[in-house]
């Protein structure tokens, strides 16, 4: 038997679904507007169930990608340069969604199933003349067709006003992750950037295609990296189209983040949306018994597993397993959480020195998952010695 089926660290897996928070569910890209969910409908309290529901059956914490800009209670985003196609003539405040409060108390009292990230005010930029362009954070540079950072004064524009929102609607603050809106991205270390900007706010996981980021360095960073003490994780291409409703289940499985769209396990019909929802959690099933596959049970948990995944350095050697960390701990992640998981078949007994506490997390069928936690101050290096 190869090394590689007794023990390895493994992927992380996490269901990101991007475009939550849209009441209108109309893509109005026709008429200068945003894209918004596509769904073709309004949403409603019967729609955020649905997450709730795929993260109790997961028992796991969905990244929700949210946009804030139709819980505008007090024409905030009237005064927020390019923000909206209408400016100053602004007006949220006058259409706020019936169910607005009872959709707030269900997001707060299911902390343990679904996550706000930061995924921009209205997803997308208005310049100056108010024309539409993709996306909020980044537009296409006409002369070089690359990424072009919206200037650091209207980032920081747009990120005042997204945790204003939130307040003014009594949602968490407490934001920690951020996706890329539209997907436009560049990653980079240096101090201009996206980024430095983010960590500023709090933000210290990002998960993006890594097909379409663009990046400053020598080489394409390649399934997690770190950037300004922000773990940014490849969520890699996504299934099924953004605006596929009621999508039938893929027959592969992914070894990385799962990502979505809203509308992708919803219904046209939000009475039906269980029926859909009943569809995705059959699907999701095949990753809680992979030996390759850890579902994480939050953002912070797979962001952190998906670096060690990249950079830990593993070696079998005399019956002990290796496990080096000095790449890990070099890439410069702020306040590194010195926890990751292994998965290691049952047949083998296995006892850690004393760099790191092992402890049993799962047990499964064939192997068990193990929770390592690095004592402090870290260790460059942990055994584990393996007896039969």
């Amino acid at each position: 038997m190869n090394k590689e089926d007794l023990f390895c660290i493994p992927h992380s897996f996490l269901l990101v679904v991007d475009d939550v928070g849209w009441w209108c569910g109309d893509d109005h890209r026709y008429k200068n507007g945003p894209s918004r969910s596509g769904i073709g409908r309004r949403h409603c309290i019967e729609d955020y169930k649905a997450i709730v529901e795929i993260g109790r059956s997961l028992n796991m914490r969905v990244k929700c990608g949210f946009v804030v800009g139709e819980w505008d209670r007090c024409n905030l985003l009237a005064k927020v340069r390019n923000s909206n196609k209408h400016g100053a003539l602004w007006d949220n405040a006058s259409q706020l969604d019936p169910q607005i409060d009872e959709v707030r108390d269900l997001i707060n009292s299911s902390k343990d199933y679904m996550e706000i990230a930061l995924h921009g005010v209205m997803h997308m930029f208005w310049t100056d003349e108010g024309i539409m362009k993709y996306a909020e954070f980044y537009q296409t540079c006409e002369e070089t067709g690359k990424n072009k950072m919206t200037p650091p004064d209207i980032v920081r524009e747009h990120l005042d006003a997204y945790f204003e929102i939130l307040r003014q609607n009594g949602l968490t603050t407490d934001i920690k992750s951020f996706i890329p809106p539209c997907f436009r991205y560049v990653y980079s270390r240096d101090k201009d950037q996206l980024s430095a900007i983010l960590s500023e706010y709090g933000i210290k996981y990002i998960s993006t295609p890594f097909s379409s980021m663009e990046y400053t360095s020598p080489e394409k960073p390649e399934g997690a990296c770190v950037e300004n003490g922000i773990i940014t994780v490849d969520r890699t291409n996504d299934l099924i189209p953004w605006d596929a409703v009621d999508a039938q289940t893929p027959d592969i499985i992914k070894k990385s983040y799962f990502g979505m769209h809203w509308p992708n396990f919803l219904n046209k019909d939000p009475e039906k949306n269980m029926e859909t929802v009943a569809r995705w959690i059959k699907y999701f099933e095949q990753y809680k018994n992979n030996f390759e596959i850890l579902p994480a049970r939050d953002n912070a948990i797979g962001s952190t597993q998906a670096l060690y995944k990249r950079f830990t350095n593993l070696s079998f050697c005399d019956g002990r397993m290796v496990l080096d960390f000095s790449e890990v701990d070099a890439q410069g992640a702020k306040d590194l959480d010195g926890t990751l998981y292994v998965n290691i078949v049952n047949t083998i007994n296995p006892k850690a020195d004393e760099a790191v506490d092992l402890k049993i997390y799962e047990v499964h069928e064939n192997y068990t998952t193990y929770k390592v936690e690095r004592r402090k101050p870290f260790a460059s290096k942990a055994v584990i010695s393996f007896a039969g």
